[in-house]
């Protein structure tokens, strides 16, 4: 029996018409996504083939981001890029495995005031004092390097060779301003996803506009470093070094600046107002005080050794003209004042009775240029020479 339709069809046959289902809602969906990522990776494709064709390039290397020291020309000139670190010398690499292979009993980190040879000065006086211990150190320190950096290095190249010491010499470049940015911020964005990319034009030009954005409208520019950041970065170096069985050792940066005699050149590119450079080193200078007294760990005040010293030998003896960097008498005498420090301390005396490092001792390896004094710190290896 057929049921009769009013358009002369029959239920249960086939009407020779293709009757399709229309199109479920999941599928049209679906489809709408796909074409809406493949505008979208056309779009893409085609602004990338754009900012090539007209030569856009962005790279977040060092020398795009401004410091108070080194300024971009120096940065480009004399050092090398390093994804962590900011920038190193070139030799960096090189002298760190010199350092590795050497296994130093101690270390000293800093910036470009690590770079003269006090370290050497004050091995000599160990081992004349320690003959039996066969005594090896290694000198990492990079000219412009803040806390932050140092942070860094600590963790990253110095700790996995647990030396038995580090040196910690950091202050003056943290408190420099910072073009726009804090070392943090630019270490932020010199490891985000879009610096991973900066194969692509277009990760570049993010990138660049983020720059942009974090800078812009900032009444004052920031220290490189702020006290309480400086403060956070010393502590956690000090626990790092602890967790890895090595003794830090905080040391204070001396200087012979005063009030009324503050070199000009600093106001350029260094301070807000000249005037701030005395309270602010010293603000930088109680900090490291403070945490070796919260850390309970070893200070080496040297801030306050040459403060007692007479101020003419001080300015004129002593300190390079920038008041910064010290002058073959002046490393001399820090390597005086580390040596009585260790001596005074039983923990540091105690860390040359122990084995002598082992590694064949070789030539100093330098990875800089020719120290001066506004230098441009490298790695140096200071061997056992006994």
């Amino acid at each position: 029996m057929r049921l009769a339709l009013d358009d002369g069809l029959c239920l249960g046959e086939s009407s020779g018409t293709d009757m399709r289902r229309p199109p479920h809602r999941r599928d049209r969906l679906s489809l709408n996504i796909g074409l809406l990522l493949g505008s979208s990776v056309l779009a893409m494709g085609l602004f990338e083939a754009t900012l090539r064709a007209v030569g856009f390039s962005f790279t977040l290397a060092p020398e795009r981001v401004e410091f108070g020291y080194p300024d971009p020309v120096v940065l480009e000139d004399r050092f090398v890029a390093d994804p962590d670190l900011f920038w190193v010398t070139p030799m960096y690499q090189r002298a760190l495995a010199s350092i590795t292979r050497l296994k130093p009993q101690i270390v000293f980190l800093g910036d470009s005031c690590t770079r003269g040879p006090y370290p050497q000065m004050f091995l000599r006086r160990i081992r004349a004092l320690h003959p039996q211990a066969g005594i090896a150190g290694g000198t990492l320190g990079i000219g412009g390097w803040s806390s932050y950096q140092g942070l860094q290095q600590l963790r990253r190249d110095v700790a996995p060779l647990r030396p038995r010491v580090v040196t910690l010499y950091y202050g003056w470049n943290d408190h420099w301003i910072g073009f726009g940015l804090e070392d943090k911020e630019i270490h932020e964005l010199s490891t985000s996803w879009l610096a991973r990319l900066d194969g692509l034009r277009l990760a570049q030009l993010l990138v660049k506009a983020q720059l942009a954005l974090r800078t812009r409208g900032q009444g004052t520019r920031p220290e490189r470093v702020a006290p309480e950041d400086f403060r956070a970065n010393l502590i956690e170096m000090c626990a790092l070094a602890r967790n890895h069985d090595i003794v830090p050792v905080l040391l204070t940066a001396p200087t012979s600046h005063e009030v009324g005699r503050e070199p000009a050149y600093l106001a350029v590119r260094h301070l807000r107002d000249l005037a701030d450079l005395v309270p602010l080193h010293q603000r930088y200078v109680r900090i490291v005080r403070d945490v070796a007294r919260s850390e309970s760990v070893p200070l080496c005040d040297l801030a306050a050794r040459f403060d007692a010293l007479p101020r003419p030998a001080v300015r004129h003896e002593y300190f390079a003209g920038d008041g910064i960097h010290l002058t073959p008498a002046g490393n001399e005498k820090i390597a005086e004042f580390l040596s009585e420090c260790f001596e005074a301390n039983s923990t540091l005396r105690g860390v040359w009775s122990g084995p002598a490092a082992t590694g064949a001792p070789g030539p100093v390896q330098d990875a800089s240029e020719p120290s001066t004094a506004s230098n441009f710190a490298g790695a140096r290896l200071v061997p056992n020479t006994r």
